[in-house]
């Protein structure tokens, strides 16, 4: 009857074991949470504690620049005196330029732009401009030079033309749109 070296090496095999019994009591390491945000620098709202990128980045909006080739899709300048801007491939798309005094628009895109009783004239240029889709009811077009410009489904409706030379190099005094 020797049980006793038995349970002896039993409890000596088990000893190692008694801490894995009770995890809450014998774990003291927790998880560290991940700081999520956004990673971004060129964000408004950038975090620079953020570990993991939550996709909550926010940009500030692009501002219309009225230069040469800028962007001002979607932009309102109805009313704005741009007589004195070159403004030649500029993107008006969308635009609302109703009432807008306007001179230089080479190769400028005015695909759906609103142009409302706006004072194309005093030899406003649109060589080659895009008008596709272009509301210009009621502008005045006096000495507007559209030589080049590409015309398509605009909206040219009580325009007032004078002096006007249209897309095929002639100058008109009334609508030939």
């Amino acid at each position: 009857m020797r049980p006793r070296p038995f349970l002896l090496l039993l409890a000596v095999l088990m000893i190692p074991l008694a801490g894995c019994l009770n995890d809450d009591e014998t774990n003291n390491t927790e998880e560290k949470e991940l700081v999520k945000g956004c990673m971004d620098m060129d964000a408004t709202n950038y975090d620079s504690t953020a570990e993991i990128d939550d996709g909550s980045c926010e940009y500030p909006e692009e501002e219309c620049e009225l230069v040469p080739y800028g962007q001002c899709s979607g932009e309102d300048l109805s009313g704005r005196d741009l007589s004195e801007l070159n403004l030649t491939g500029i993107d008006w798309s969308y635009a609302n330029l109703s009432g807008a005094y306007l001179t230089n628009l080479n190769y400028a895109d005015l695909t759906d732009a609103s142009l409302y009783y706006a004072s194309i004239n005093g030899g406003t240029n649109l060589h080659g401009a895009e008008l596709i889709g272009a509301n210009l009811t009621g502008a005045t077009l006096h000495y507007a030079d559209f030589t080049d410009a590409i015309v398509t489904d605009s909206d040219f409706t009580d325009t007032y033309w004078y002096y006007t030379i249209w897309t095929d190099g002639e100058t008109y005094d009334e609508n030939q749109a």
